[in-house]
């Protein structure tokens, strides 16, 4: 089943999250395993957030703790929180 996942850190930067995500997703014409949409921004009371479409949320756990967890501490970023819940819905245009 299809999984919404929104992440957010309040102490993450646009910066931060470049950096991070050019170290998970070296290569974007090869995205992970599972991922069906990526979508990131500032968020309205600050920091950063990420708004993802995962096919299950094994596959997004397997990314966070294989590629995103590795390349965050890396670079020394603070924490951020990870919401999953069932998709029930999309529409793309």
């Amino acid at each position: 089943m299809a999984v919404l996942v929104v992440n957010q850190g309040a102490e993450w930067t646009q910066e931060l999250y470049q950096a991070t995500f050019d170290r998970a997703i070296p290569d974007r014409t090869n995205p992970p395993a599972g991922m069906v949409a990526h979508y990131a921004a500032p968020s309205e009371g600050g920091g950063w957030q990420v708004i993802d479409v995962w096919e299950s949320e094994e596959a997004f756990r397997r990314f966070l703790e294989e590629s995103v967890v590795p390349a965050a501490k890396e670079l020394g970023a603070p924490p951020f929180e990870s919401h999953v819940t069932e998709l029930y819905n999309s529409l793309v245009a």
